[in-house]
């Protein structure tokens, strides 16, 4: 830069006023010129008031000729022995305050002379100050102090004056930086001679330098960092207030280079450079750009005057001030200087410059100045919280970025950005520190390496052997002259021997790591010169070589361990290895132009930090991060194998032509991965691993179907749709499942970018057994479930991570499926439950039971997948028996020996309510689901789709309109709870089928029943028949037998009058109290009245006794008659009225008296009556229909467009498909299948439209060119269901536009419209649906207290109660609370400027609790990147909870386009699941069922005792 210009840095011999001082030493001897110099000095100083008290004297001092001669004195006494040093100190004081001249507020002491022209007379004393820190030769460190102590006092005083003087001349500032430069020469420049007896290098480095012995003190070291501040500092002063001219830069930058054997220069180059550049950074990228952090010492080390183009002019300027920092590794340049040439001279030993015991400090001052570039890419790059501070603690090569990037507490909410969105190009950071870092890369690189010796350990450790290039200065003729040269018995040569290339590994490793970085912040579309990759990627190749001596340094202490502990192996990675992985993390997920051929380099490096169980790291590493980093970069570079098959890689640096076909590598991916899987114990890692096992076995799967499917001659000319292949894990009744089924089976155009699929590319792949996805699918389940049981029941996260992947694996189709590997897989499972069951009491936690309730889900996915397990009858007793246990806490016999207990002769103890919920849920499972899933009624609904409209519409005796309600169609039926749990609804009328009255003449008794259980509702027809229905259909009724023949033979008769009394009893006489009452004739006599009432009743019994003799006459006169001719026997009629509700409980055992009757357990009956006819009860029964017995889950899907952050623009986005990315649509198709939102009986991800069957007036056309917005939610939606899950997916958009005589909200299914127009004001159905969603959310409420009691109330036994949290209702929703966003982005950088937050009212699903928008919404975001190369880069944001990184997607993935969507969607439903671990009071849907059903029972239950109920079933409700 200054090379044209001559330096000012005379010779120190002409420097400090030398003639005038040596004249005034030749003139007089040396005790006679110590003498006045001590009395001149002590008088001076005696009047500066410094030593005794009282104000300064004024000087005596008028005329310059009285300074002329004081000021030689004064100059020759700084330059005598620190053993005079009294005199020093009075020739310091009176100096120093002769300098106030040049303050605003000069001392009174001060000459005149002076006080005049003082910049003259200031020049002269900095002169003569040069000979105070003149080094006196070897003294000892008192001394050295008492010389340091004065040089201070003179640098401060210098160092005031410049920051404070205001007539500081052009002439006094560059006398006063050229005596800074020559004093910084005079101590800095001679070779240290005092070295400390620990060694930095060692700390820094692996290979520790041993130095020992006592050597004199050094007051350059002392004083090192002192006057190298207050040169820089004060040069940057000069720079604000008077530029220093070219030869004064030359001359600081030739000395600088003269001192780069301290290390204390490179700490204020340091210090200086991320001082300027924090300024630099300030104004060329605004406030907004991540500013570095300074101590309080360096706030204003820059002055504020400096402008900005001098600012920039100074930090450029002082960046290349100490020339290459590089030529730090080698010695031989650095001690090629006047000062190491003078030591070698003038030494005893004969020895060469470059052989200077100090020069082995070389390595850390090497490591320090690589630290400081790589801190000052890191602050172009805008990694926050960047300071020196934290540069100088952090161990080498492990960035703030990488270990924010890698910290497993750094995913929450994204951690922080990492990088500044307004950060510089990578081609113009490159371009400032590229030639510096690639050449650092490089040391002691052989660029001939042979072929094969990429991934071995080279021994010799050195480069400079045979015809190999070094790229150091440690391969040059000097330096292996110097080593042939050493002699073993100087210790200084032995230590010099040691110091070889090895000790510089760890600045090469910043620098490796500098530059991983600079690459890894490449931004979506940015170019990178092709110069730089492919010095880039020959960096990499040459770092990722396992040659450095730390590594045969392992080896052999692995060897050894290895004899010691036969079977143990430890792996070993170098420091520059470790840099790589910990720093390039992304280096696999960016759009680098050939970074494919740094596969085989990098597969080399993982296998020895993977698979071991134990790695020696490098220093200030941990090993869990290492082993992150590691992992992700494994899982970077798995789907490349598949992605790439036919591709051939030539690796870098490889001399010959031979190449690698990528898909070779696969069972070495494969393999590594497994085997990384077994060693694993930290939990953040084993769960990344668990996410790429599993895509590794689903990638296989799919690409073994698409094989397959390729080898029939399938067309090729189709459109391919391999992404929807993922959403086939359920039956669609609407014939979408199979629709998606046909588009997965196309193959892929000829050119595609995901690569060759077809079974020339996957034959070589495939076809070994081991690599086969059956064959990873079995390792898989036993590598999976053993570890589940082994080591990873203690840790919640990764238990729910296995037990995910299990559940993963059961949904996958593969054609060579293993009956027993599924059967051993569920014995595992059932397994883990009992064994974390069986846990103490005391490790009985949240957590632990959140484990089991995960194991409970993942054991029905397996049986419902494989139904034929049940046909096993030691897998079913193994099922059932788990059931049992988690229902009632034990099992009925724990050994096959042991007798069983029965059911009521155990506690009902569950582990917990959640654990017994799950064991329930399971139950229904086996019983209702494994073999019949998906019913007839589709995947869509588990449940019935009739209801009391639809079987009242079908009845033949009621007169239905069309206007039909619910609350006139409940009147119908006879509604009864059995159990607290199960609602019957019985209607007694015959429907309009083959029962109908008028077809068949003799009816049998018939009742229709609606059961609403918690598992759902299920219709059902009943008949009571004698016979079956086959043998009864051909005669209902006996033949007439015809007349029978007349007997006459009746027998006889005798008509015999029976005696009340006997006969005696006329004889015995009467006593006086049988005459106590009257006669009827006394009476009559008496009272004449009474006689003739008595004449009257007289005629009426003549009457009566008449008429009765006549009707004994007319039957004593047909029964005498009999057999009659006329009378015929003929059969009763048919009874057509059956009170069939009252035959239907009575035949199942539910009109018992004690099923009517309270019992101890529970406080309602086992059989309870609703009045149906109460108000609300229509509500509550469409209320309790619309609680879903499946996990309800719902996923908004955005796209956005690159640089977008407007929400109204991202909504635009899918309207058209031409405004989408081509693999958009097929990723939507591959998350579900497309149902009408008003024809579809499931979850639509809206309240207002979900389980209702309905049909529109007027549907508008479904725009088939939609870029995503025809699955919006307005009329379809995507839609994905099993035996225990439904998950919508709502693409939303714009609302279209409304005539404007129709209000916005009539047509609209738009959440955020439909609440905010609840009160009604809206026309149409608009209204109608807020009216049903404001019911909906009151009606949680209250209920909630209702549901607490009942709840309680219903289970008597054990403590089961104690830890079960019935909650409000709300609470059970809010789990609603969360949202999940699916983004698809195409550029990656908007992933930290998505407008998550604004895009809430967008998501509105109407399961949000009612306080939802006053807190913090949990958002959990997908976001979807899609690489040039057919790949899709996954990043996860919002997994900050407890139960975190919900798989298999883990972030930083890098998945294939085939399994994408599968992959996504298990993530979002993994997230919702693990959201209802976490929270408290989150009811199962079983359970909020049931509660609704205990709710109705106390809100509508007939209040009467056995005989009024027994009454009430007698009574015929309305029809």
């Amino acid at each position: 830069m200054f090379s044209d210009w001559p330096s000012e840095l005379v010779p120190q011999q002409g420097w400090g006023d030398e003639a005038a001082i040596s004249a005034f030493k030749d003139a007089v001897p040396w005790s006679v010129g110590r003498d006045f110099v001590a009395g001149t000095a002590k008088h001076l100083a005696s009047s500066l008031g410094l030593t005794k008290p009282g104000p300064p004297i004024r000087s005596k001092i008028i005329h310059d000729k009285q300074l002329q001669v004081l000021m030689p004195a004064l100059g020759y006494g700084l330059s005598f022995p620190l053993s005079e040093i009294d005199i020093l100190r009075d020739c310091v004081s009176v100096y120093c305050e002769w300098l106030s001249a040049l303050l605003p507020n000069p001392k009174s002491s001060v000459p005149a002379p002076i006080l005049s022209d003082p910049n003259h007379y200031a020049r002269i004393v900095i002169n003569h100050f040069y000979y105070l820190f003149v080094p006196r030769g070897a003294q000892g460190p008192d001394v050295i102090n008492r010389q340091a102590v004065l040089c201070h006092r003179v640098l401060r005083t210098l160092q005031n004056i410049a920051q404070n003087s205001p007539c500081l001349s052009e002439d006094t500032w560059q006398t006063l930086l050229l005596f800074l430069l020559h004093i910084n020469s005079a101590l800095l420049s001679p070779p240290t001679v005092k070295v400390s007896d620990e060694s930095e290098g060692a700390s820094t480095s692996s290979l520790s330098l041993n130095l020992t012995g006592d050597v004199a003190e050094d007051a350059g070291e002392q004083l090192c960092e002192r006057v190298l501040s207050v040169l820089f500092e004060t040069w940057l002063l000069a720079c604000a207030r008077c530029f220093p001219p070219p030869p004064l830069w030359n001359a600081l930058r030739e000395s600088c280079q003269r001192w780069r054997h301290r290390a204390g220069l490179i700490d204020q180059w340091n210090r200086i450079n991320f001082a300027l550049t924090g300024k630099l950074i300030s104004f060329m990228y605004g406030p907004s750009f991540p500013e570095i952090k300074f101590s309080e010492d360096d706030l204003n080390i820059i002055p504020s005057t400096m402008s900005r183009d001098c600012i920039a002019q100074v930090w450029y300027r002082i960046l290349h001030i100490i020339g290459n920092p590089v030529d730090l590794s080698r010695h031989t340049v650095i001690s090629k200087t006047p000062a190491f040439l003078k030591y070698a001279i003038s030494s005893e030993l004969v020895i060469e410059p470059s052989q200077h015991p100090c020069l082995q400090m070389l390595p850390s001052i090497f490591l320090s100045a690589m630290k400081g570039v790589s801190g000052l890419v890191d602050a172009f790059l805008g990694v926050p919280n960047i300071s020196l501070e934290n540069l100088n603690q952090k161990g080498h090569h492990l960035s703030s970025s990488s270990s924010l990037s890698l910290s497993s507490e750094g995913r929450g909410e994204d951690s922080t950005r990492l990088l500044a969105s307004g950060r510089a190009k990578c081609n113009s950071i490159l371009h400032l520190f590229g030639p510096w870092l690639f050449e650092a890369a490089l040391i002691n690189c052989n660029m001939q390496a042979s072929v094969g010796s990429q991934h071995k350990t080279d021994a010799s450790g050195t480069a400079g052997s045979g015809s190999r290039r070094p790229v150091s200065g440690f391969g040059g003729e000097s330096s292996r002259k110097s080593s042939d040269s050493s002699v073993p018995s100087e210790p200084q040569n032995d230590r010099l021997a040691n110091l070889s290339p090895q000790h510089f590994q760890g600045g090469r490793a910043e620098a490796l790591g500098a530059l991983c970085r600079i690459f890894c912040s490449k931004k979506t579309g940015e170019e990178i010169l092709p110069v730089y990759l492919a010095r880039f990627y020959l960096a990499l190749h040459q770092g990722l070589r396992q040659t450095d001596a730390i590594v045969t340094a392992h080896q052999e202490q692995a060897s050894f361990t290895s004899n010691k502990y036969q079977g143990s192996k430890i792996g070993t990675c170098s420091e520059t290895a470790a840099s790589i992985l910990v720093n390039g993390v992304d280096l696999f997920r960016l759009d680098l132009q050939g970074v494919v051929s740094l596969v085989p380099s990098v597969l080399g490096v993982l296998e020895g930090v993977l698979p071991e169980a134990e790695v020696h790291a490098p220093p200030h590493l941990p090993v869990p991060l290492l082993r992150r980093a590691a992992t992700h970069v494994l899982l970077s570079i798995l789907p490349l194998p598949l992605h790439f098959q036919g591709l051939q890689v030539k690796e870098v640096g490889c001399s010959s032509g031979e190449r690698v076909v990528l898909s070779h590598l696969r069972p070495q991916l494969v393999n590594l991965l497994s085997n990384a899987l077994q060693v694993e114990t930290d939990p953040a890692n084993t769960q990344m691993l668990l996410g790429g096992l599993l895509f590794c076995v689903q990638d296989a799967a799919l690409c073994e179907v698409m094989d397959s499917i390729s080898q029939h001659n399938f067309s090729a000319d189709r459109d391919h749709n391999i992404m929807s292949s993922g959403a086939s894990d359920t039956v669609s009744s609407h014939g979408d499942y199979n629709s998606l089924l046909d588009d997965s089976c196309e193959t892929l155009p000829v050119g595609d970018s995901l690569g060759p699929v077809g079974s020339s590319g996957l034959s070589s792949t495939t076809s070994a057994s081991h690599d086969s996805a059956h064959a990873l699918f079995v390792r898989a389940i036993y590598l999976v479930c053993h570890r589940l049981i082994s080591s990873w029941k203690s840790d919640v996260n990764v238990s729910l991570a296995g037990l995910e992947l299990l559940s993963g694996l059961a949904r996958l189709s593969i054609a060579e499926q293993d009956g027993l590997e599924c059967k051993r897989a569920v014995k595992w499972l059932c397994d883990y439950i009992a064994y974390q069951c069986s846990r103490p009491a005391r490790l009985h936690s949240k957590d632990l039971h959140s484990t089991i309730v995960a194991a409970f889900h993942c054991a029905s996915v397996w049986l419902v997948a494989h139904p034929y397990l049940l046909h096993d009858k030691e897998c079913l007793g193994t099922i059932l028996e788990v059931i049992e246990l988690g229902i009632s806490g034990s099992k009925s016999q724990v050994k096959s020996s042991d007798a069983p207990r029965l059911k009521h002769e155990k506690e009902l103890k569950p582990a917990s309510m959640r654990v017994r919920d799950s064991a329930e849920a399971l139950l229904s499972c086996v019983l209702s689901q494994v073999g019949t899933f998906p019913s007839v009624c589709g995947a869509e609904s588990l449940s019935s789709l009739l209801d009391e409209l639809t079987l009242l519409r079908h009845c033949n005796t009621c007169d239905v309109s069309d206007q039909l309600t619910r609350d006139a169609a409940v009147q119908h039926f006879r509604y009864f709870v059995a159990q607290n749990s199960i609602m019957l609804a019985l209607l007694e009328q015959p429907l309009g089928n083959h029962q109908a009255f008028v077809s068949i003449p003799d009816p049998q008794p018939t009742v229709t029943a609606l059961i609403r259980g918690p598992f759902g509702r299920v219709a059902w027809t009943l008949q009571l028949r004698h016979l079956a229905r086959h043998k009864s259909s051909a005669k209902l009724y006996t033949v007439n037998p015809g007349r029978p023949l007349p007997m006459n033979d009746v027998g006889i008769k005798h008509n015999v009058n029976p005696k009340y009394f006997p006969d005696s009893v006329e004889r015995i006489p009467l006593c006086k109290a049988d005459k106590s009452i009257p006669s009827l004739e006394s009476v009559m006599m008496v009272d004449e009245k009474s006689a003739t009432e008595h004449d009257k009743l007289l005629q009426i019994l003549d009457h009566q006794i008449a008429f009765e003799d006549n009707i004994r006459r007319q039957v004593e006169r047909e029964i005498t008659d009999y057999p009659d001719v006329e009378t015929e026997c003929v059969a009763l009629p048919l009874c057509h009225e059956f009170q069939t509700a009252r035959l239907l409980l009575s035949h199942f055992g539910f009109l018992s008296l004690d099923s009517l009757q309270e019992s101890v357990e529970s406080a309602v009956p086992s059989l309870v009556a609703l009045d149906c006819s109460m108000a609300g009860f229509a509500k509550d029964l469409e209320l309790l229909d619309t609680t879903n017995n499946r996990t309800i889950d719902t996923g908004h899907v955005f796209y956005v467009r690159a640089g977008q952050t407007n929400p109204h623009e991202i909504l635009s986005n899918v309207v058209s498909s031409s405004s989408v990315h081509p693999h958009f649509l097929e990723f939507l198709g591959g998350l579900g299948w497309s149902v009408n939102v008003h024809q579809h009986p499931g979850w639509t991800g809206h309240v207002s439209t979900a389980f209702t069957v309905t049909t529109l007036p007027q549907d508008a056309p479904f725009d088939v060119n939609h870029g995503g917005s025809g699955f919006s939610g307005r009329t379809h939606v995507l839609y994905w269901s099993d035996a225990l899950s439904e998950m919508a997916f709502v693409v939303p958009s714009p609302a279209p536009a409304q005539p404007n005589n129709q209000p916005a909200a009539a047509n609209s299914v738009n959440m955020g419209i439909i609440i905010e127009r609840s009160d009604g004001s809206g026309g149409g159905s608009g209204s109608e649906k807020s009216d049903s969603l404001h019911s909906y959310e009151v009606e949680v409420d209250q209920g909630s207290s209702i549901s607490s009691h009942t709840s309680q109330m219903s289970f008597g036994h054990g403590n089961e109660n104690r830890n079960r949290k019935f909650g409000r209702q709300t609470s059970a929703l809010s789990c609603g609370d969360h949202k999940v966003y699916i983004v698809w982005l195409e550029s990656f950088e908007d992933s930290y400027t998505f407008p998550a937050n604004d895009l809430l009212s967008e998501t509105i699903t109407g399961r949000e609790s009612t306080s939802w928008k006053d807190k913090e919404a949990c958002i959990y975001i997908i976001f979807i990147h899609a690489l040039t190369n057919g790949l899709f880069r996954i990043k996860l944001q919002g997994q900050n909870a407890k139960l975190s990184m919900a798989g298999p997607l883990i972030d930083g993935q890098v998945v294939s386009r085939r399994v994408l969507g599968t992959l996504v969607r298990q993530t979002a439903l993994n997230m919702c699941r693990r959201k209802r671990l976490e929270s408290d009071s989150y009811q199962p849907p079983h359970v909020r069922r049931k509660l609704r059903i205990q709710e109705m029972v106390q809100k509508y239950r007939y209040e009467m005792t056995e005989p009024e109920f027994y009454s009430h079933l007698f009574t015929s409700p309305l029809c």
